[in-house]
């Protein structure tokens, strides 16, 4: 899957962060685009999770768990392909 840097973004606002802004500014973006490249390419959802386990170091405070932002990461992306 062809993911672009928009697309990207909506993933993440729609996965990770709704509040998540362009003002954050284009190098950010770009770490996250590709990360989400990564999850979205990947295998399986454990060897997804392990690619963005270090995003928060506060994971446990906030109830959630990189399993299940891959997850969510990973739904996202599939709703954004054509005829999802």
């Amino acid at each position: 899957m062809q993911i672009t840097l928009e697309t990207a973004k909506a993933i993440y606002r729609q996965a990770i962060d709704p509040s998540a802004s362009d003002s954050a500014g284009a190098a950010w973006w770009d770490e996250v685009a590709d990360e989400v490249r990564d999850v979205v390419a990947a295998r399986t959802i454990a060897i997804a999770a392990e690619l963005i386990a270090w995003w928060h170091h506060d994971w446990t405070s906030v109830n959630d768990t990189p399993r299940m932002a891959a997850t969510r990461i990973r739904n996202a992306a599939r709703m954004t392909r054509p005829g999802a």
